[in-house]
């Protein structure tokens, strides 16, 4: 279990009315996913509302006690942190899938069981978010404005300004230069400024997904939004909104002669 301290955007319970968004308050559906990612041992991102941020995975899930196990370490030094954040929210991906769900009444605890010897409990949740990013609508904006700032890999304290090549209520792409070496697949990038344009820029952290040869030179680097607060949520609707329509027009019009 890794950790880092982080100063993240609102971790709000999703918009409803975003495309991608579900709901599941279903108790049997949430145990089942919650059993695939215990199962898969996926990596889950344990996001405290005080900054912290612990990397862990499922050790159980006991549906009798209606309680869930986290694998933790006493000596992780963001431990303490997390457990005295007022609010924990849980991020992971399934099958292509992002979950989030939120966690009360965290409790470190000795287990014998586990090889770390100590467990983060807490109650099953009674609320679960899906969003499907494979049926996000992903568009490519037609201006250069669209750009991404983040920190430089090499040089932390400064900013790489990035094209933004397209994007989607699950992500985006952005085109990496040449001459700097790209992050690793699974990256977690902590905060993001997005400026899609004058009026549409939020914060948000990501996650590198992919990357691959750009035809005009550079890397097409593929990231997940790993948390994104729910008025960027709607910012961001908007704006593919805006860019699906003008396609749509686009398309519309008649060839030169």
């Amino acid at each position: 279990m890794t950790s880092q301290t982080t100063s993240p955007p609102s971790l709000a319970a999703p918009d409803q009315d975003a495309a991608g968004d579900f709901r599941i308050q279903t108790p049997a559906e949430i145990l089942q996913l919650l059993q695939g990612l215990q199962r898969e041992q996926t990596r889950i991102s344990l996001h405290g509302a005080n900054g912290a941020c612990v990397q862990s995975c499922l050790s159980a899930v006991n549906a009798s006690e209606a309680s869930l196990g986290f694998d933790a370490h006493r000596q992780d030094p963001q431990l303490q942190a997390l457990l005295s954040a007022d609010e924990v929210t849980a991020v992971a991906y399934l099958d292509q899938i992002k979950l989030q769900f939120e966690l009360d009444s965290l409790m470190l605890l000795n287990s014998p069981q586990i090889s770390n010897g100590t467990v983060l409990r807490a109650p099953l949740p009674g609320t679960m978010y899906r969003f499907q990013r494979r049926q996000a609508f992903r568009v490519r904006p037609n201006t250069r404005t669209p750009q991404a700032r983040l920190p430089d890999p090499q040089a932390p304290e400064q900013q790489l300004r990035l094209r933004i090549l397209d994007l989607s209520l699950g992500g985006l792409a952005l085109l990496w230069p040449e001459d700097q070496p790209p992050p690793a697949i699974g990256t977690p990038i902590p905060s993001a400024q997005i400026e899609l344009d004058r009026d549409t820029r939020f914060e948000a952290s990501l996650r590198v997904q992919n990357s691959r040869a750009d035809p005009d030179g550079g890397l097409h680097l593929g990231l997940v939004f790993e948390r994104i607060d729910a008025d960027a949520q709607r910012s961001l609707q908007r704006f593919v909104d805006q860019m699906q329509k003008l396609g749509r027009l686009l398309s519309k019009r008649p060839a030169a002669a």
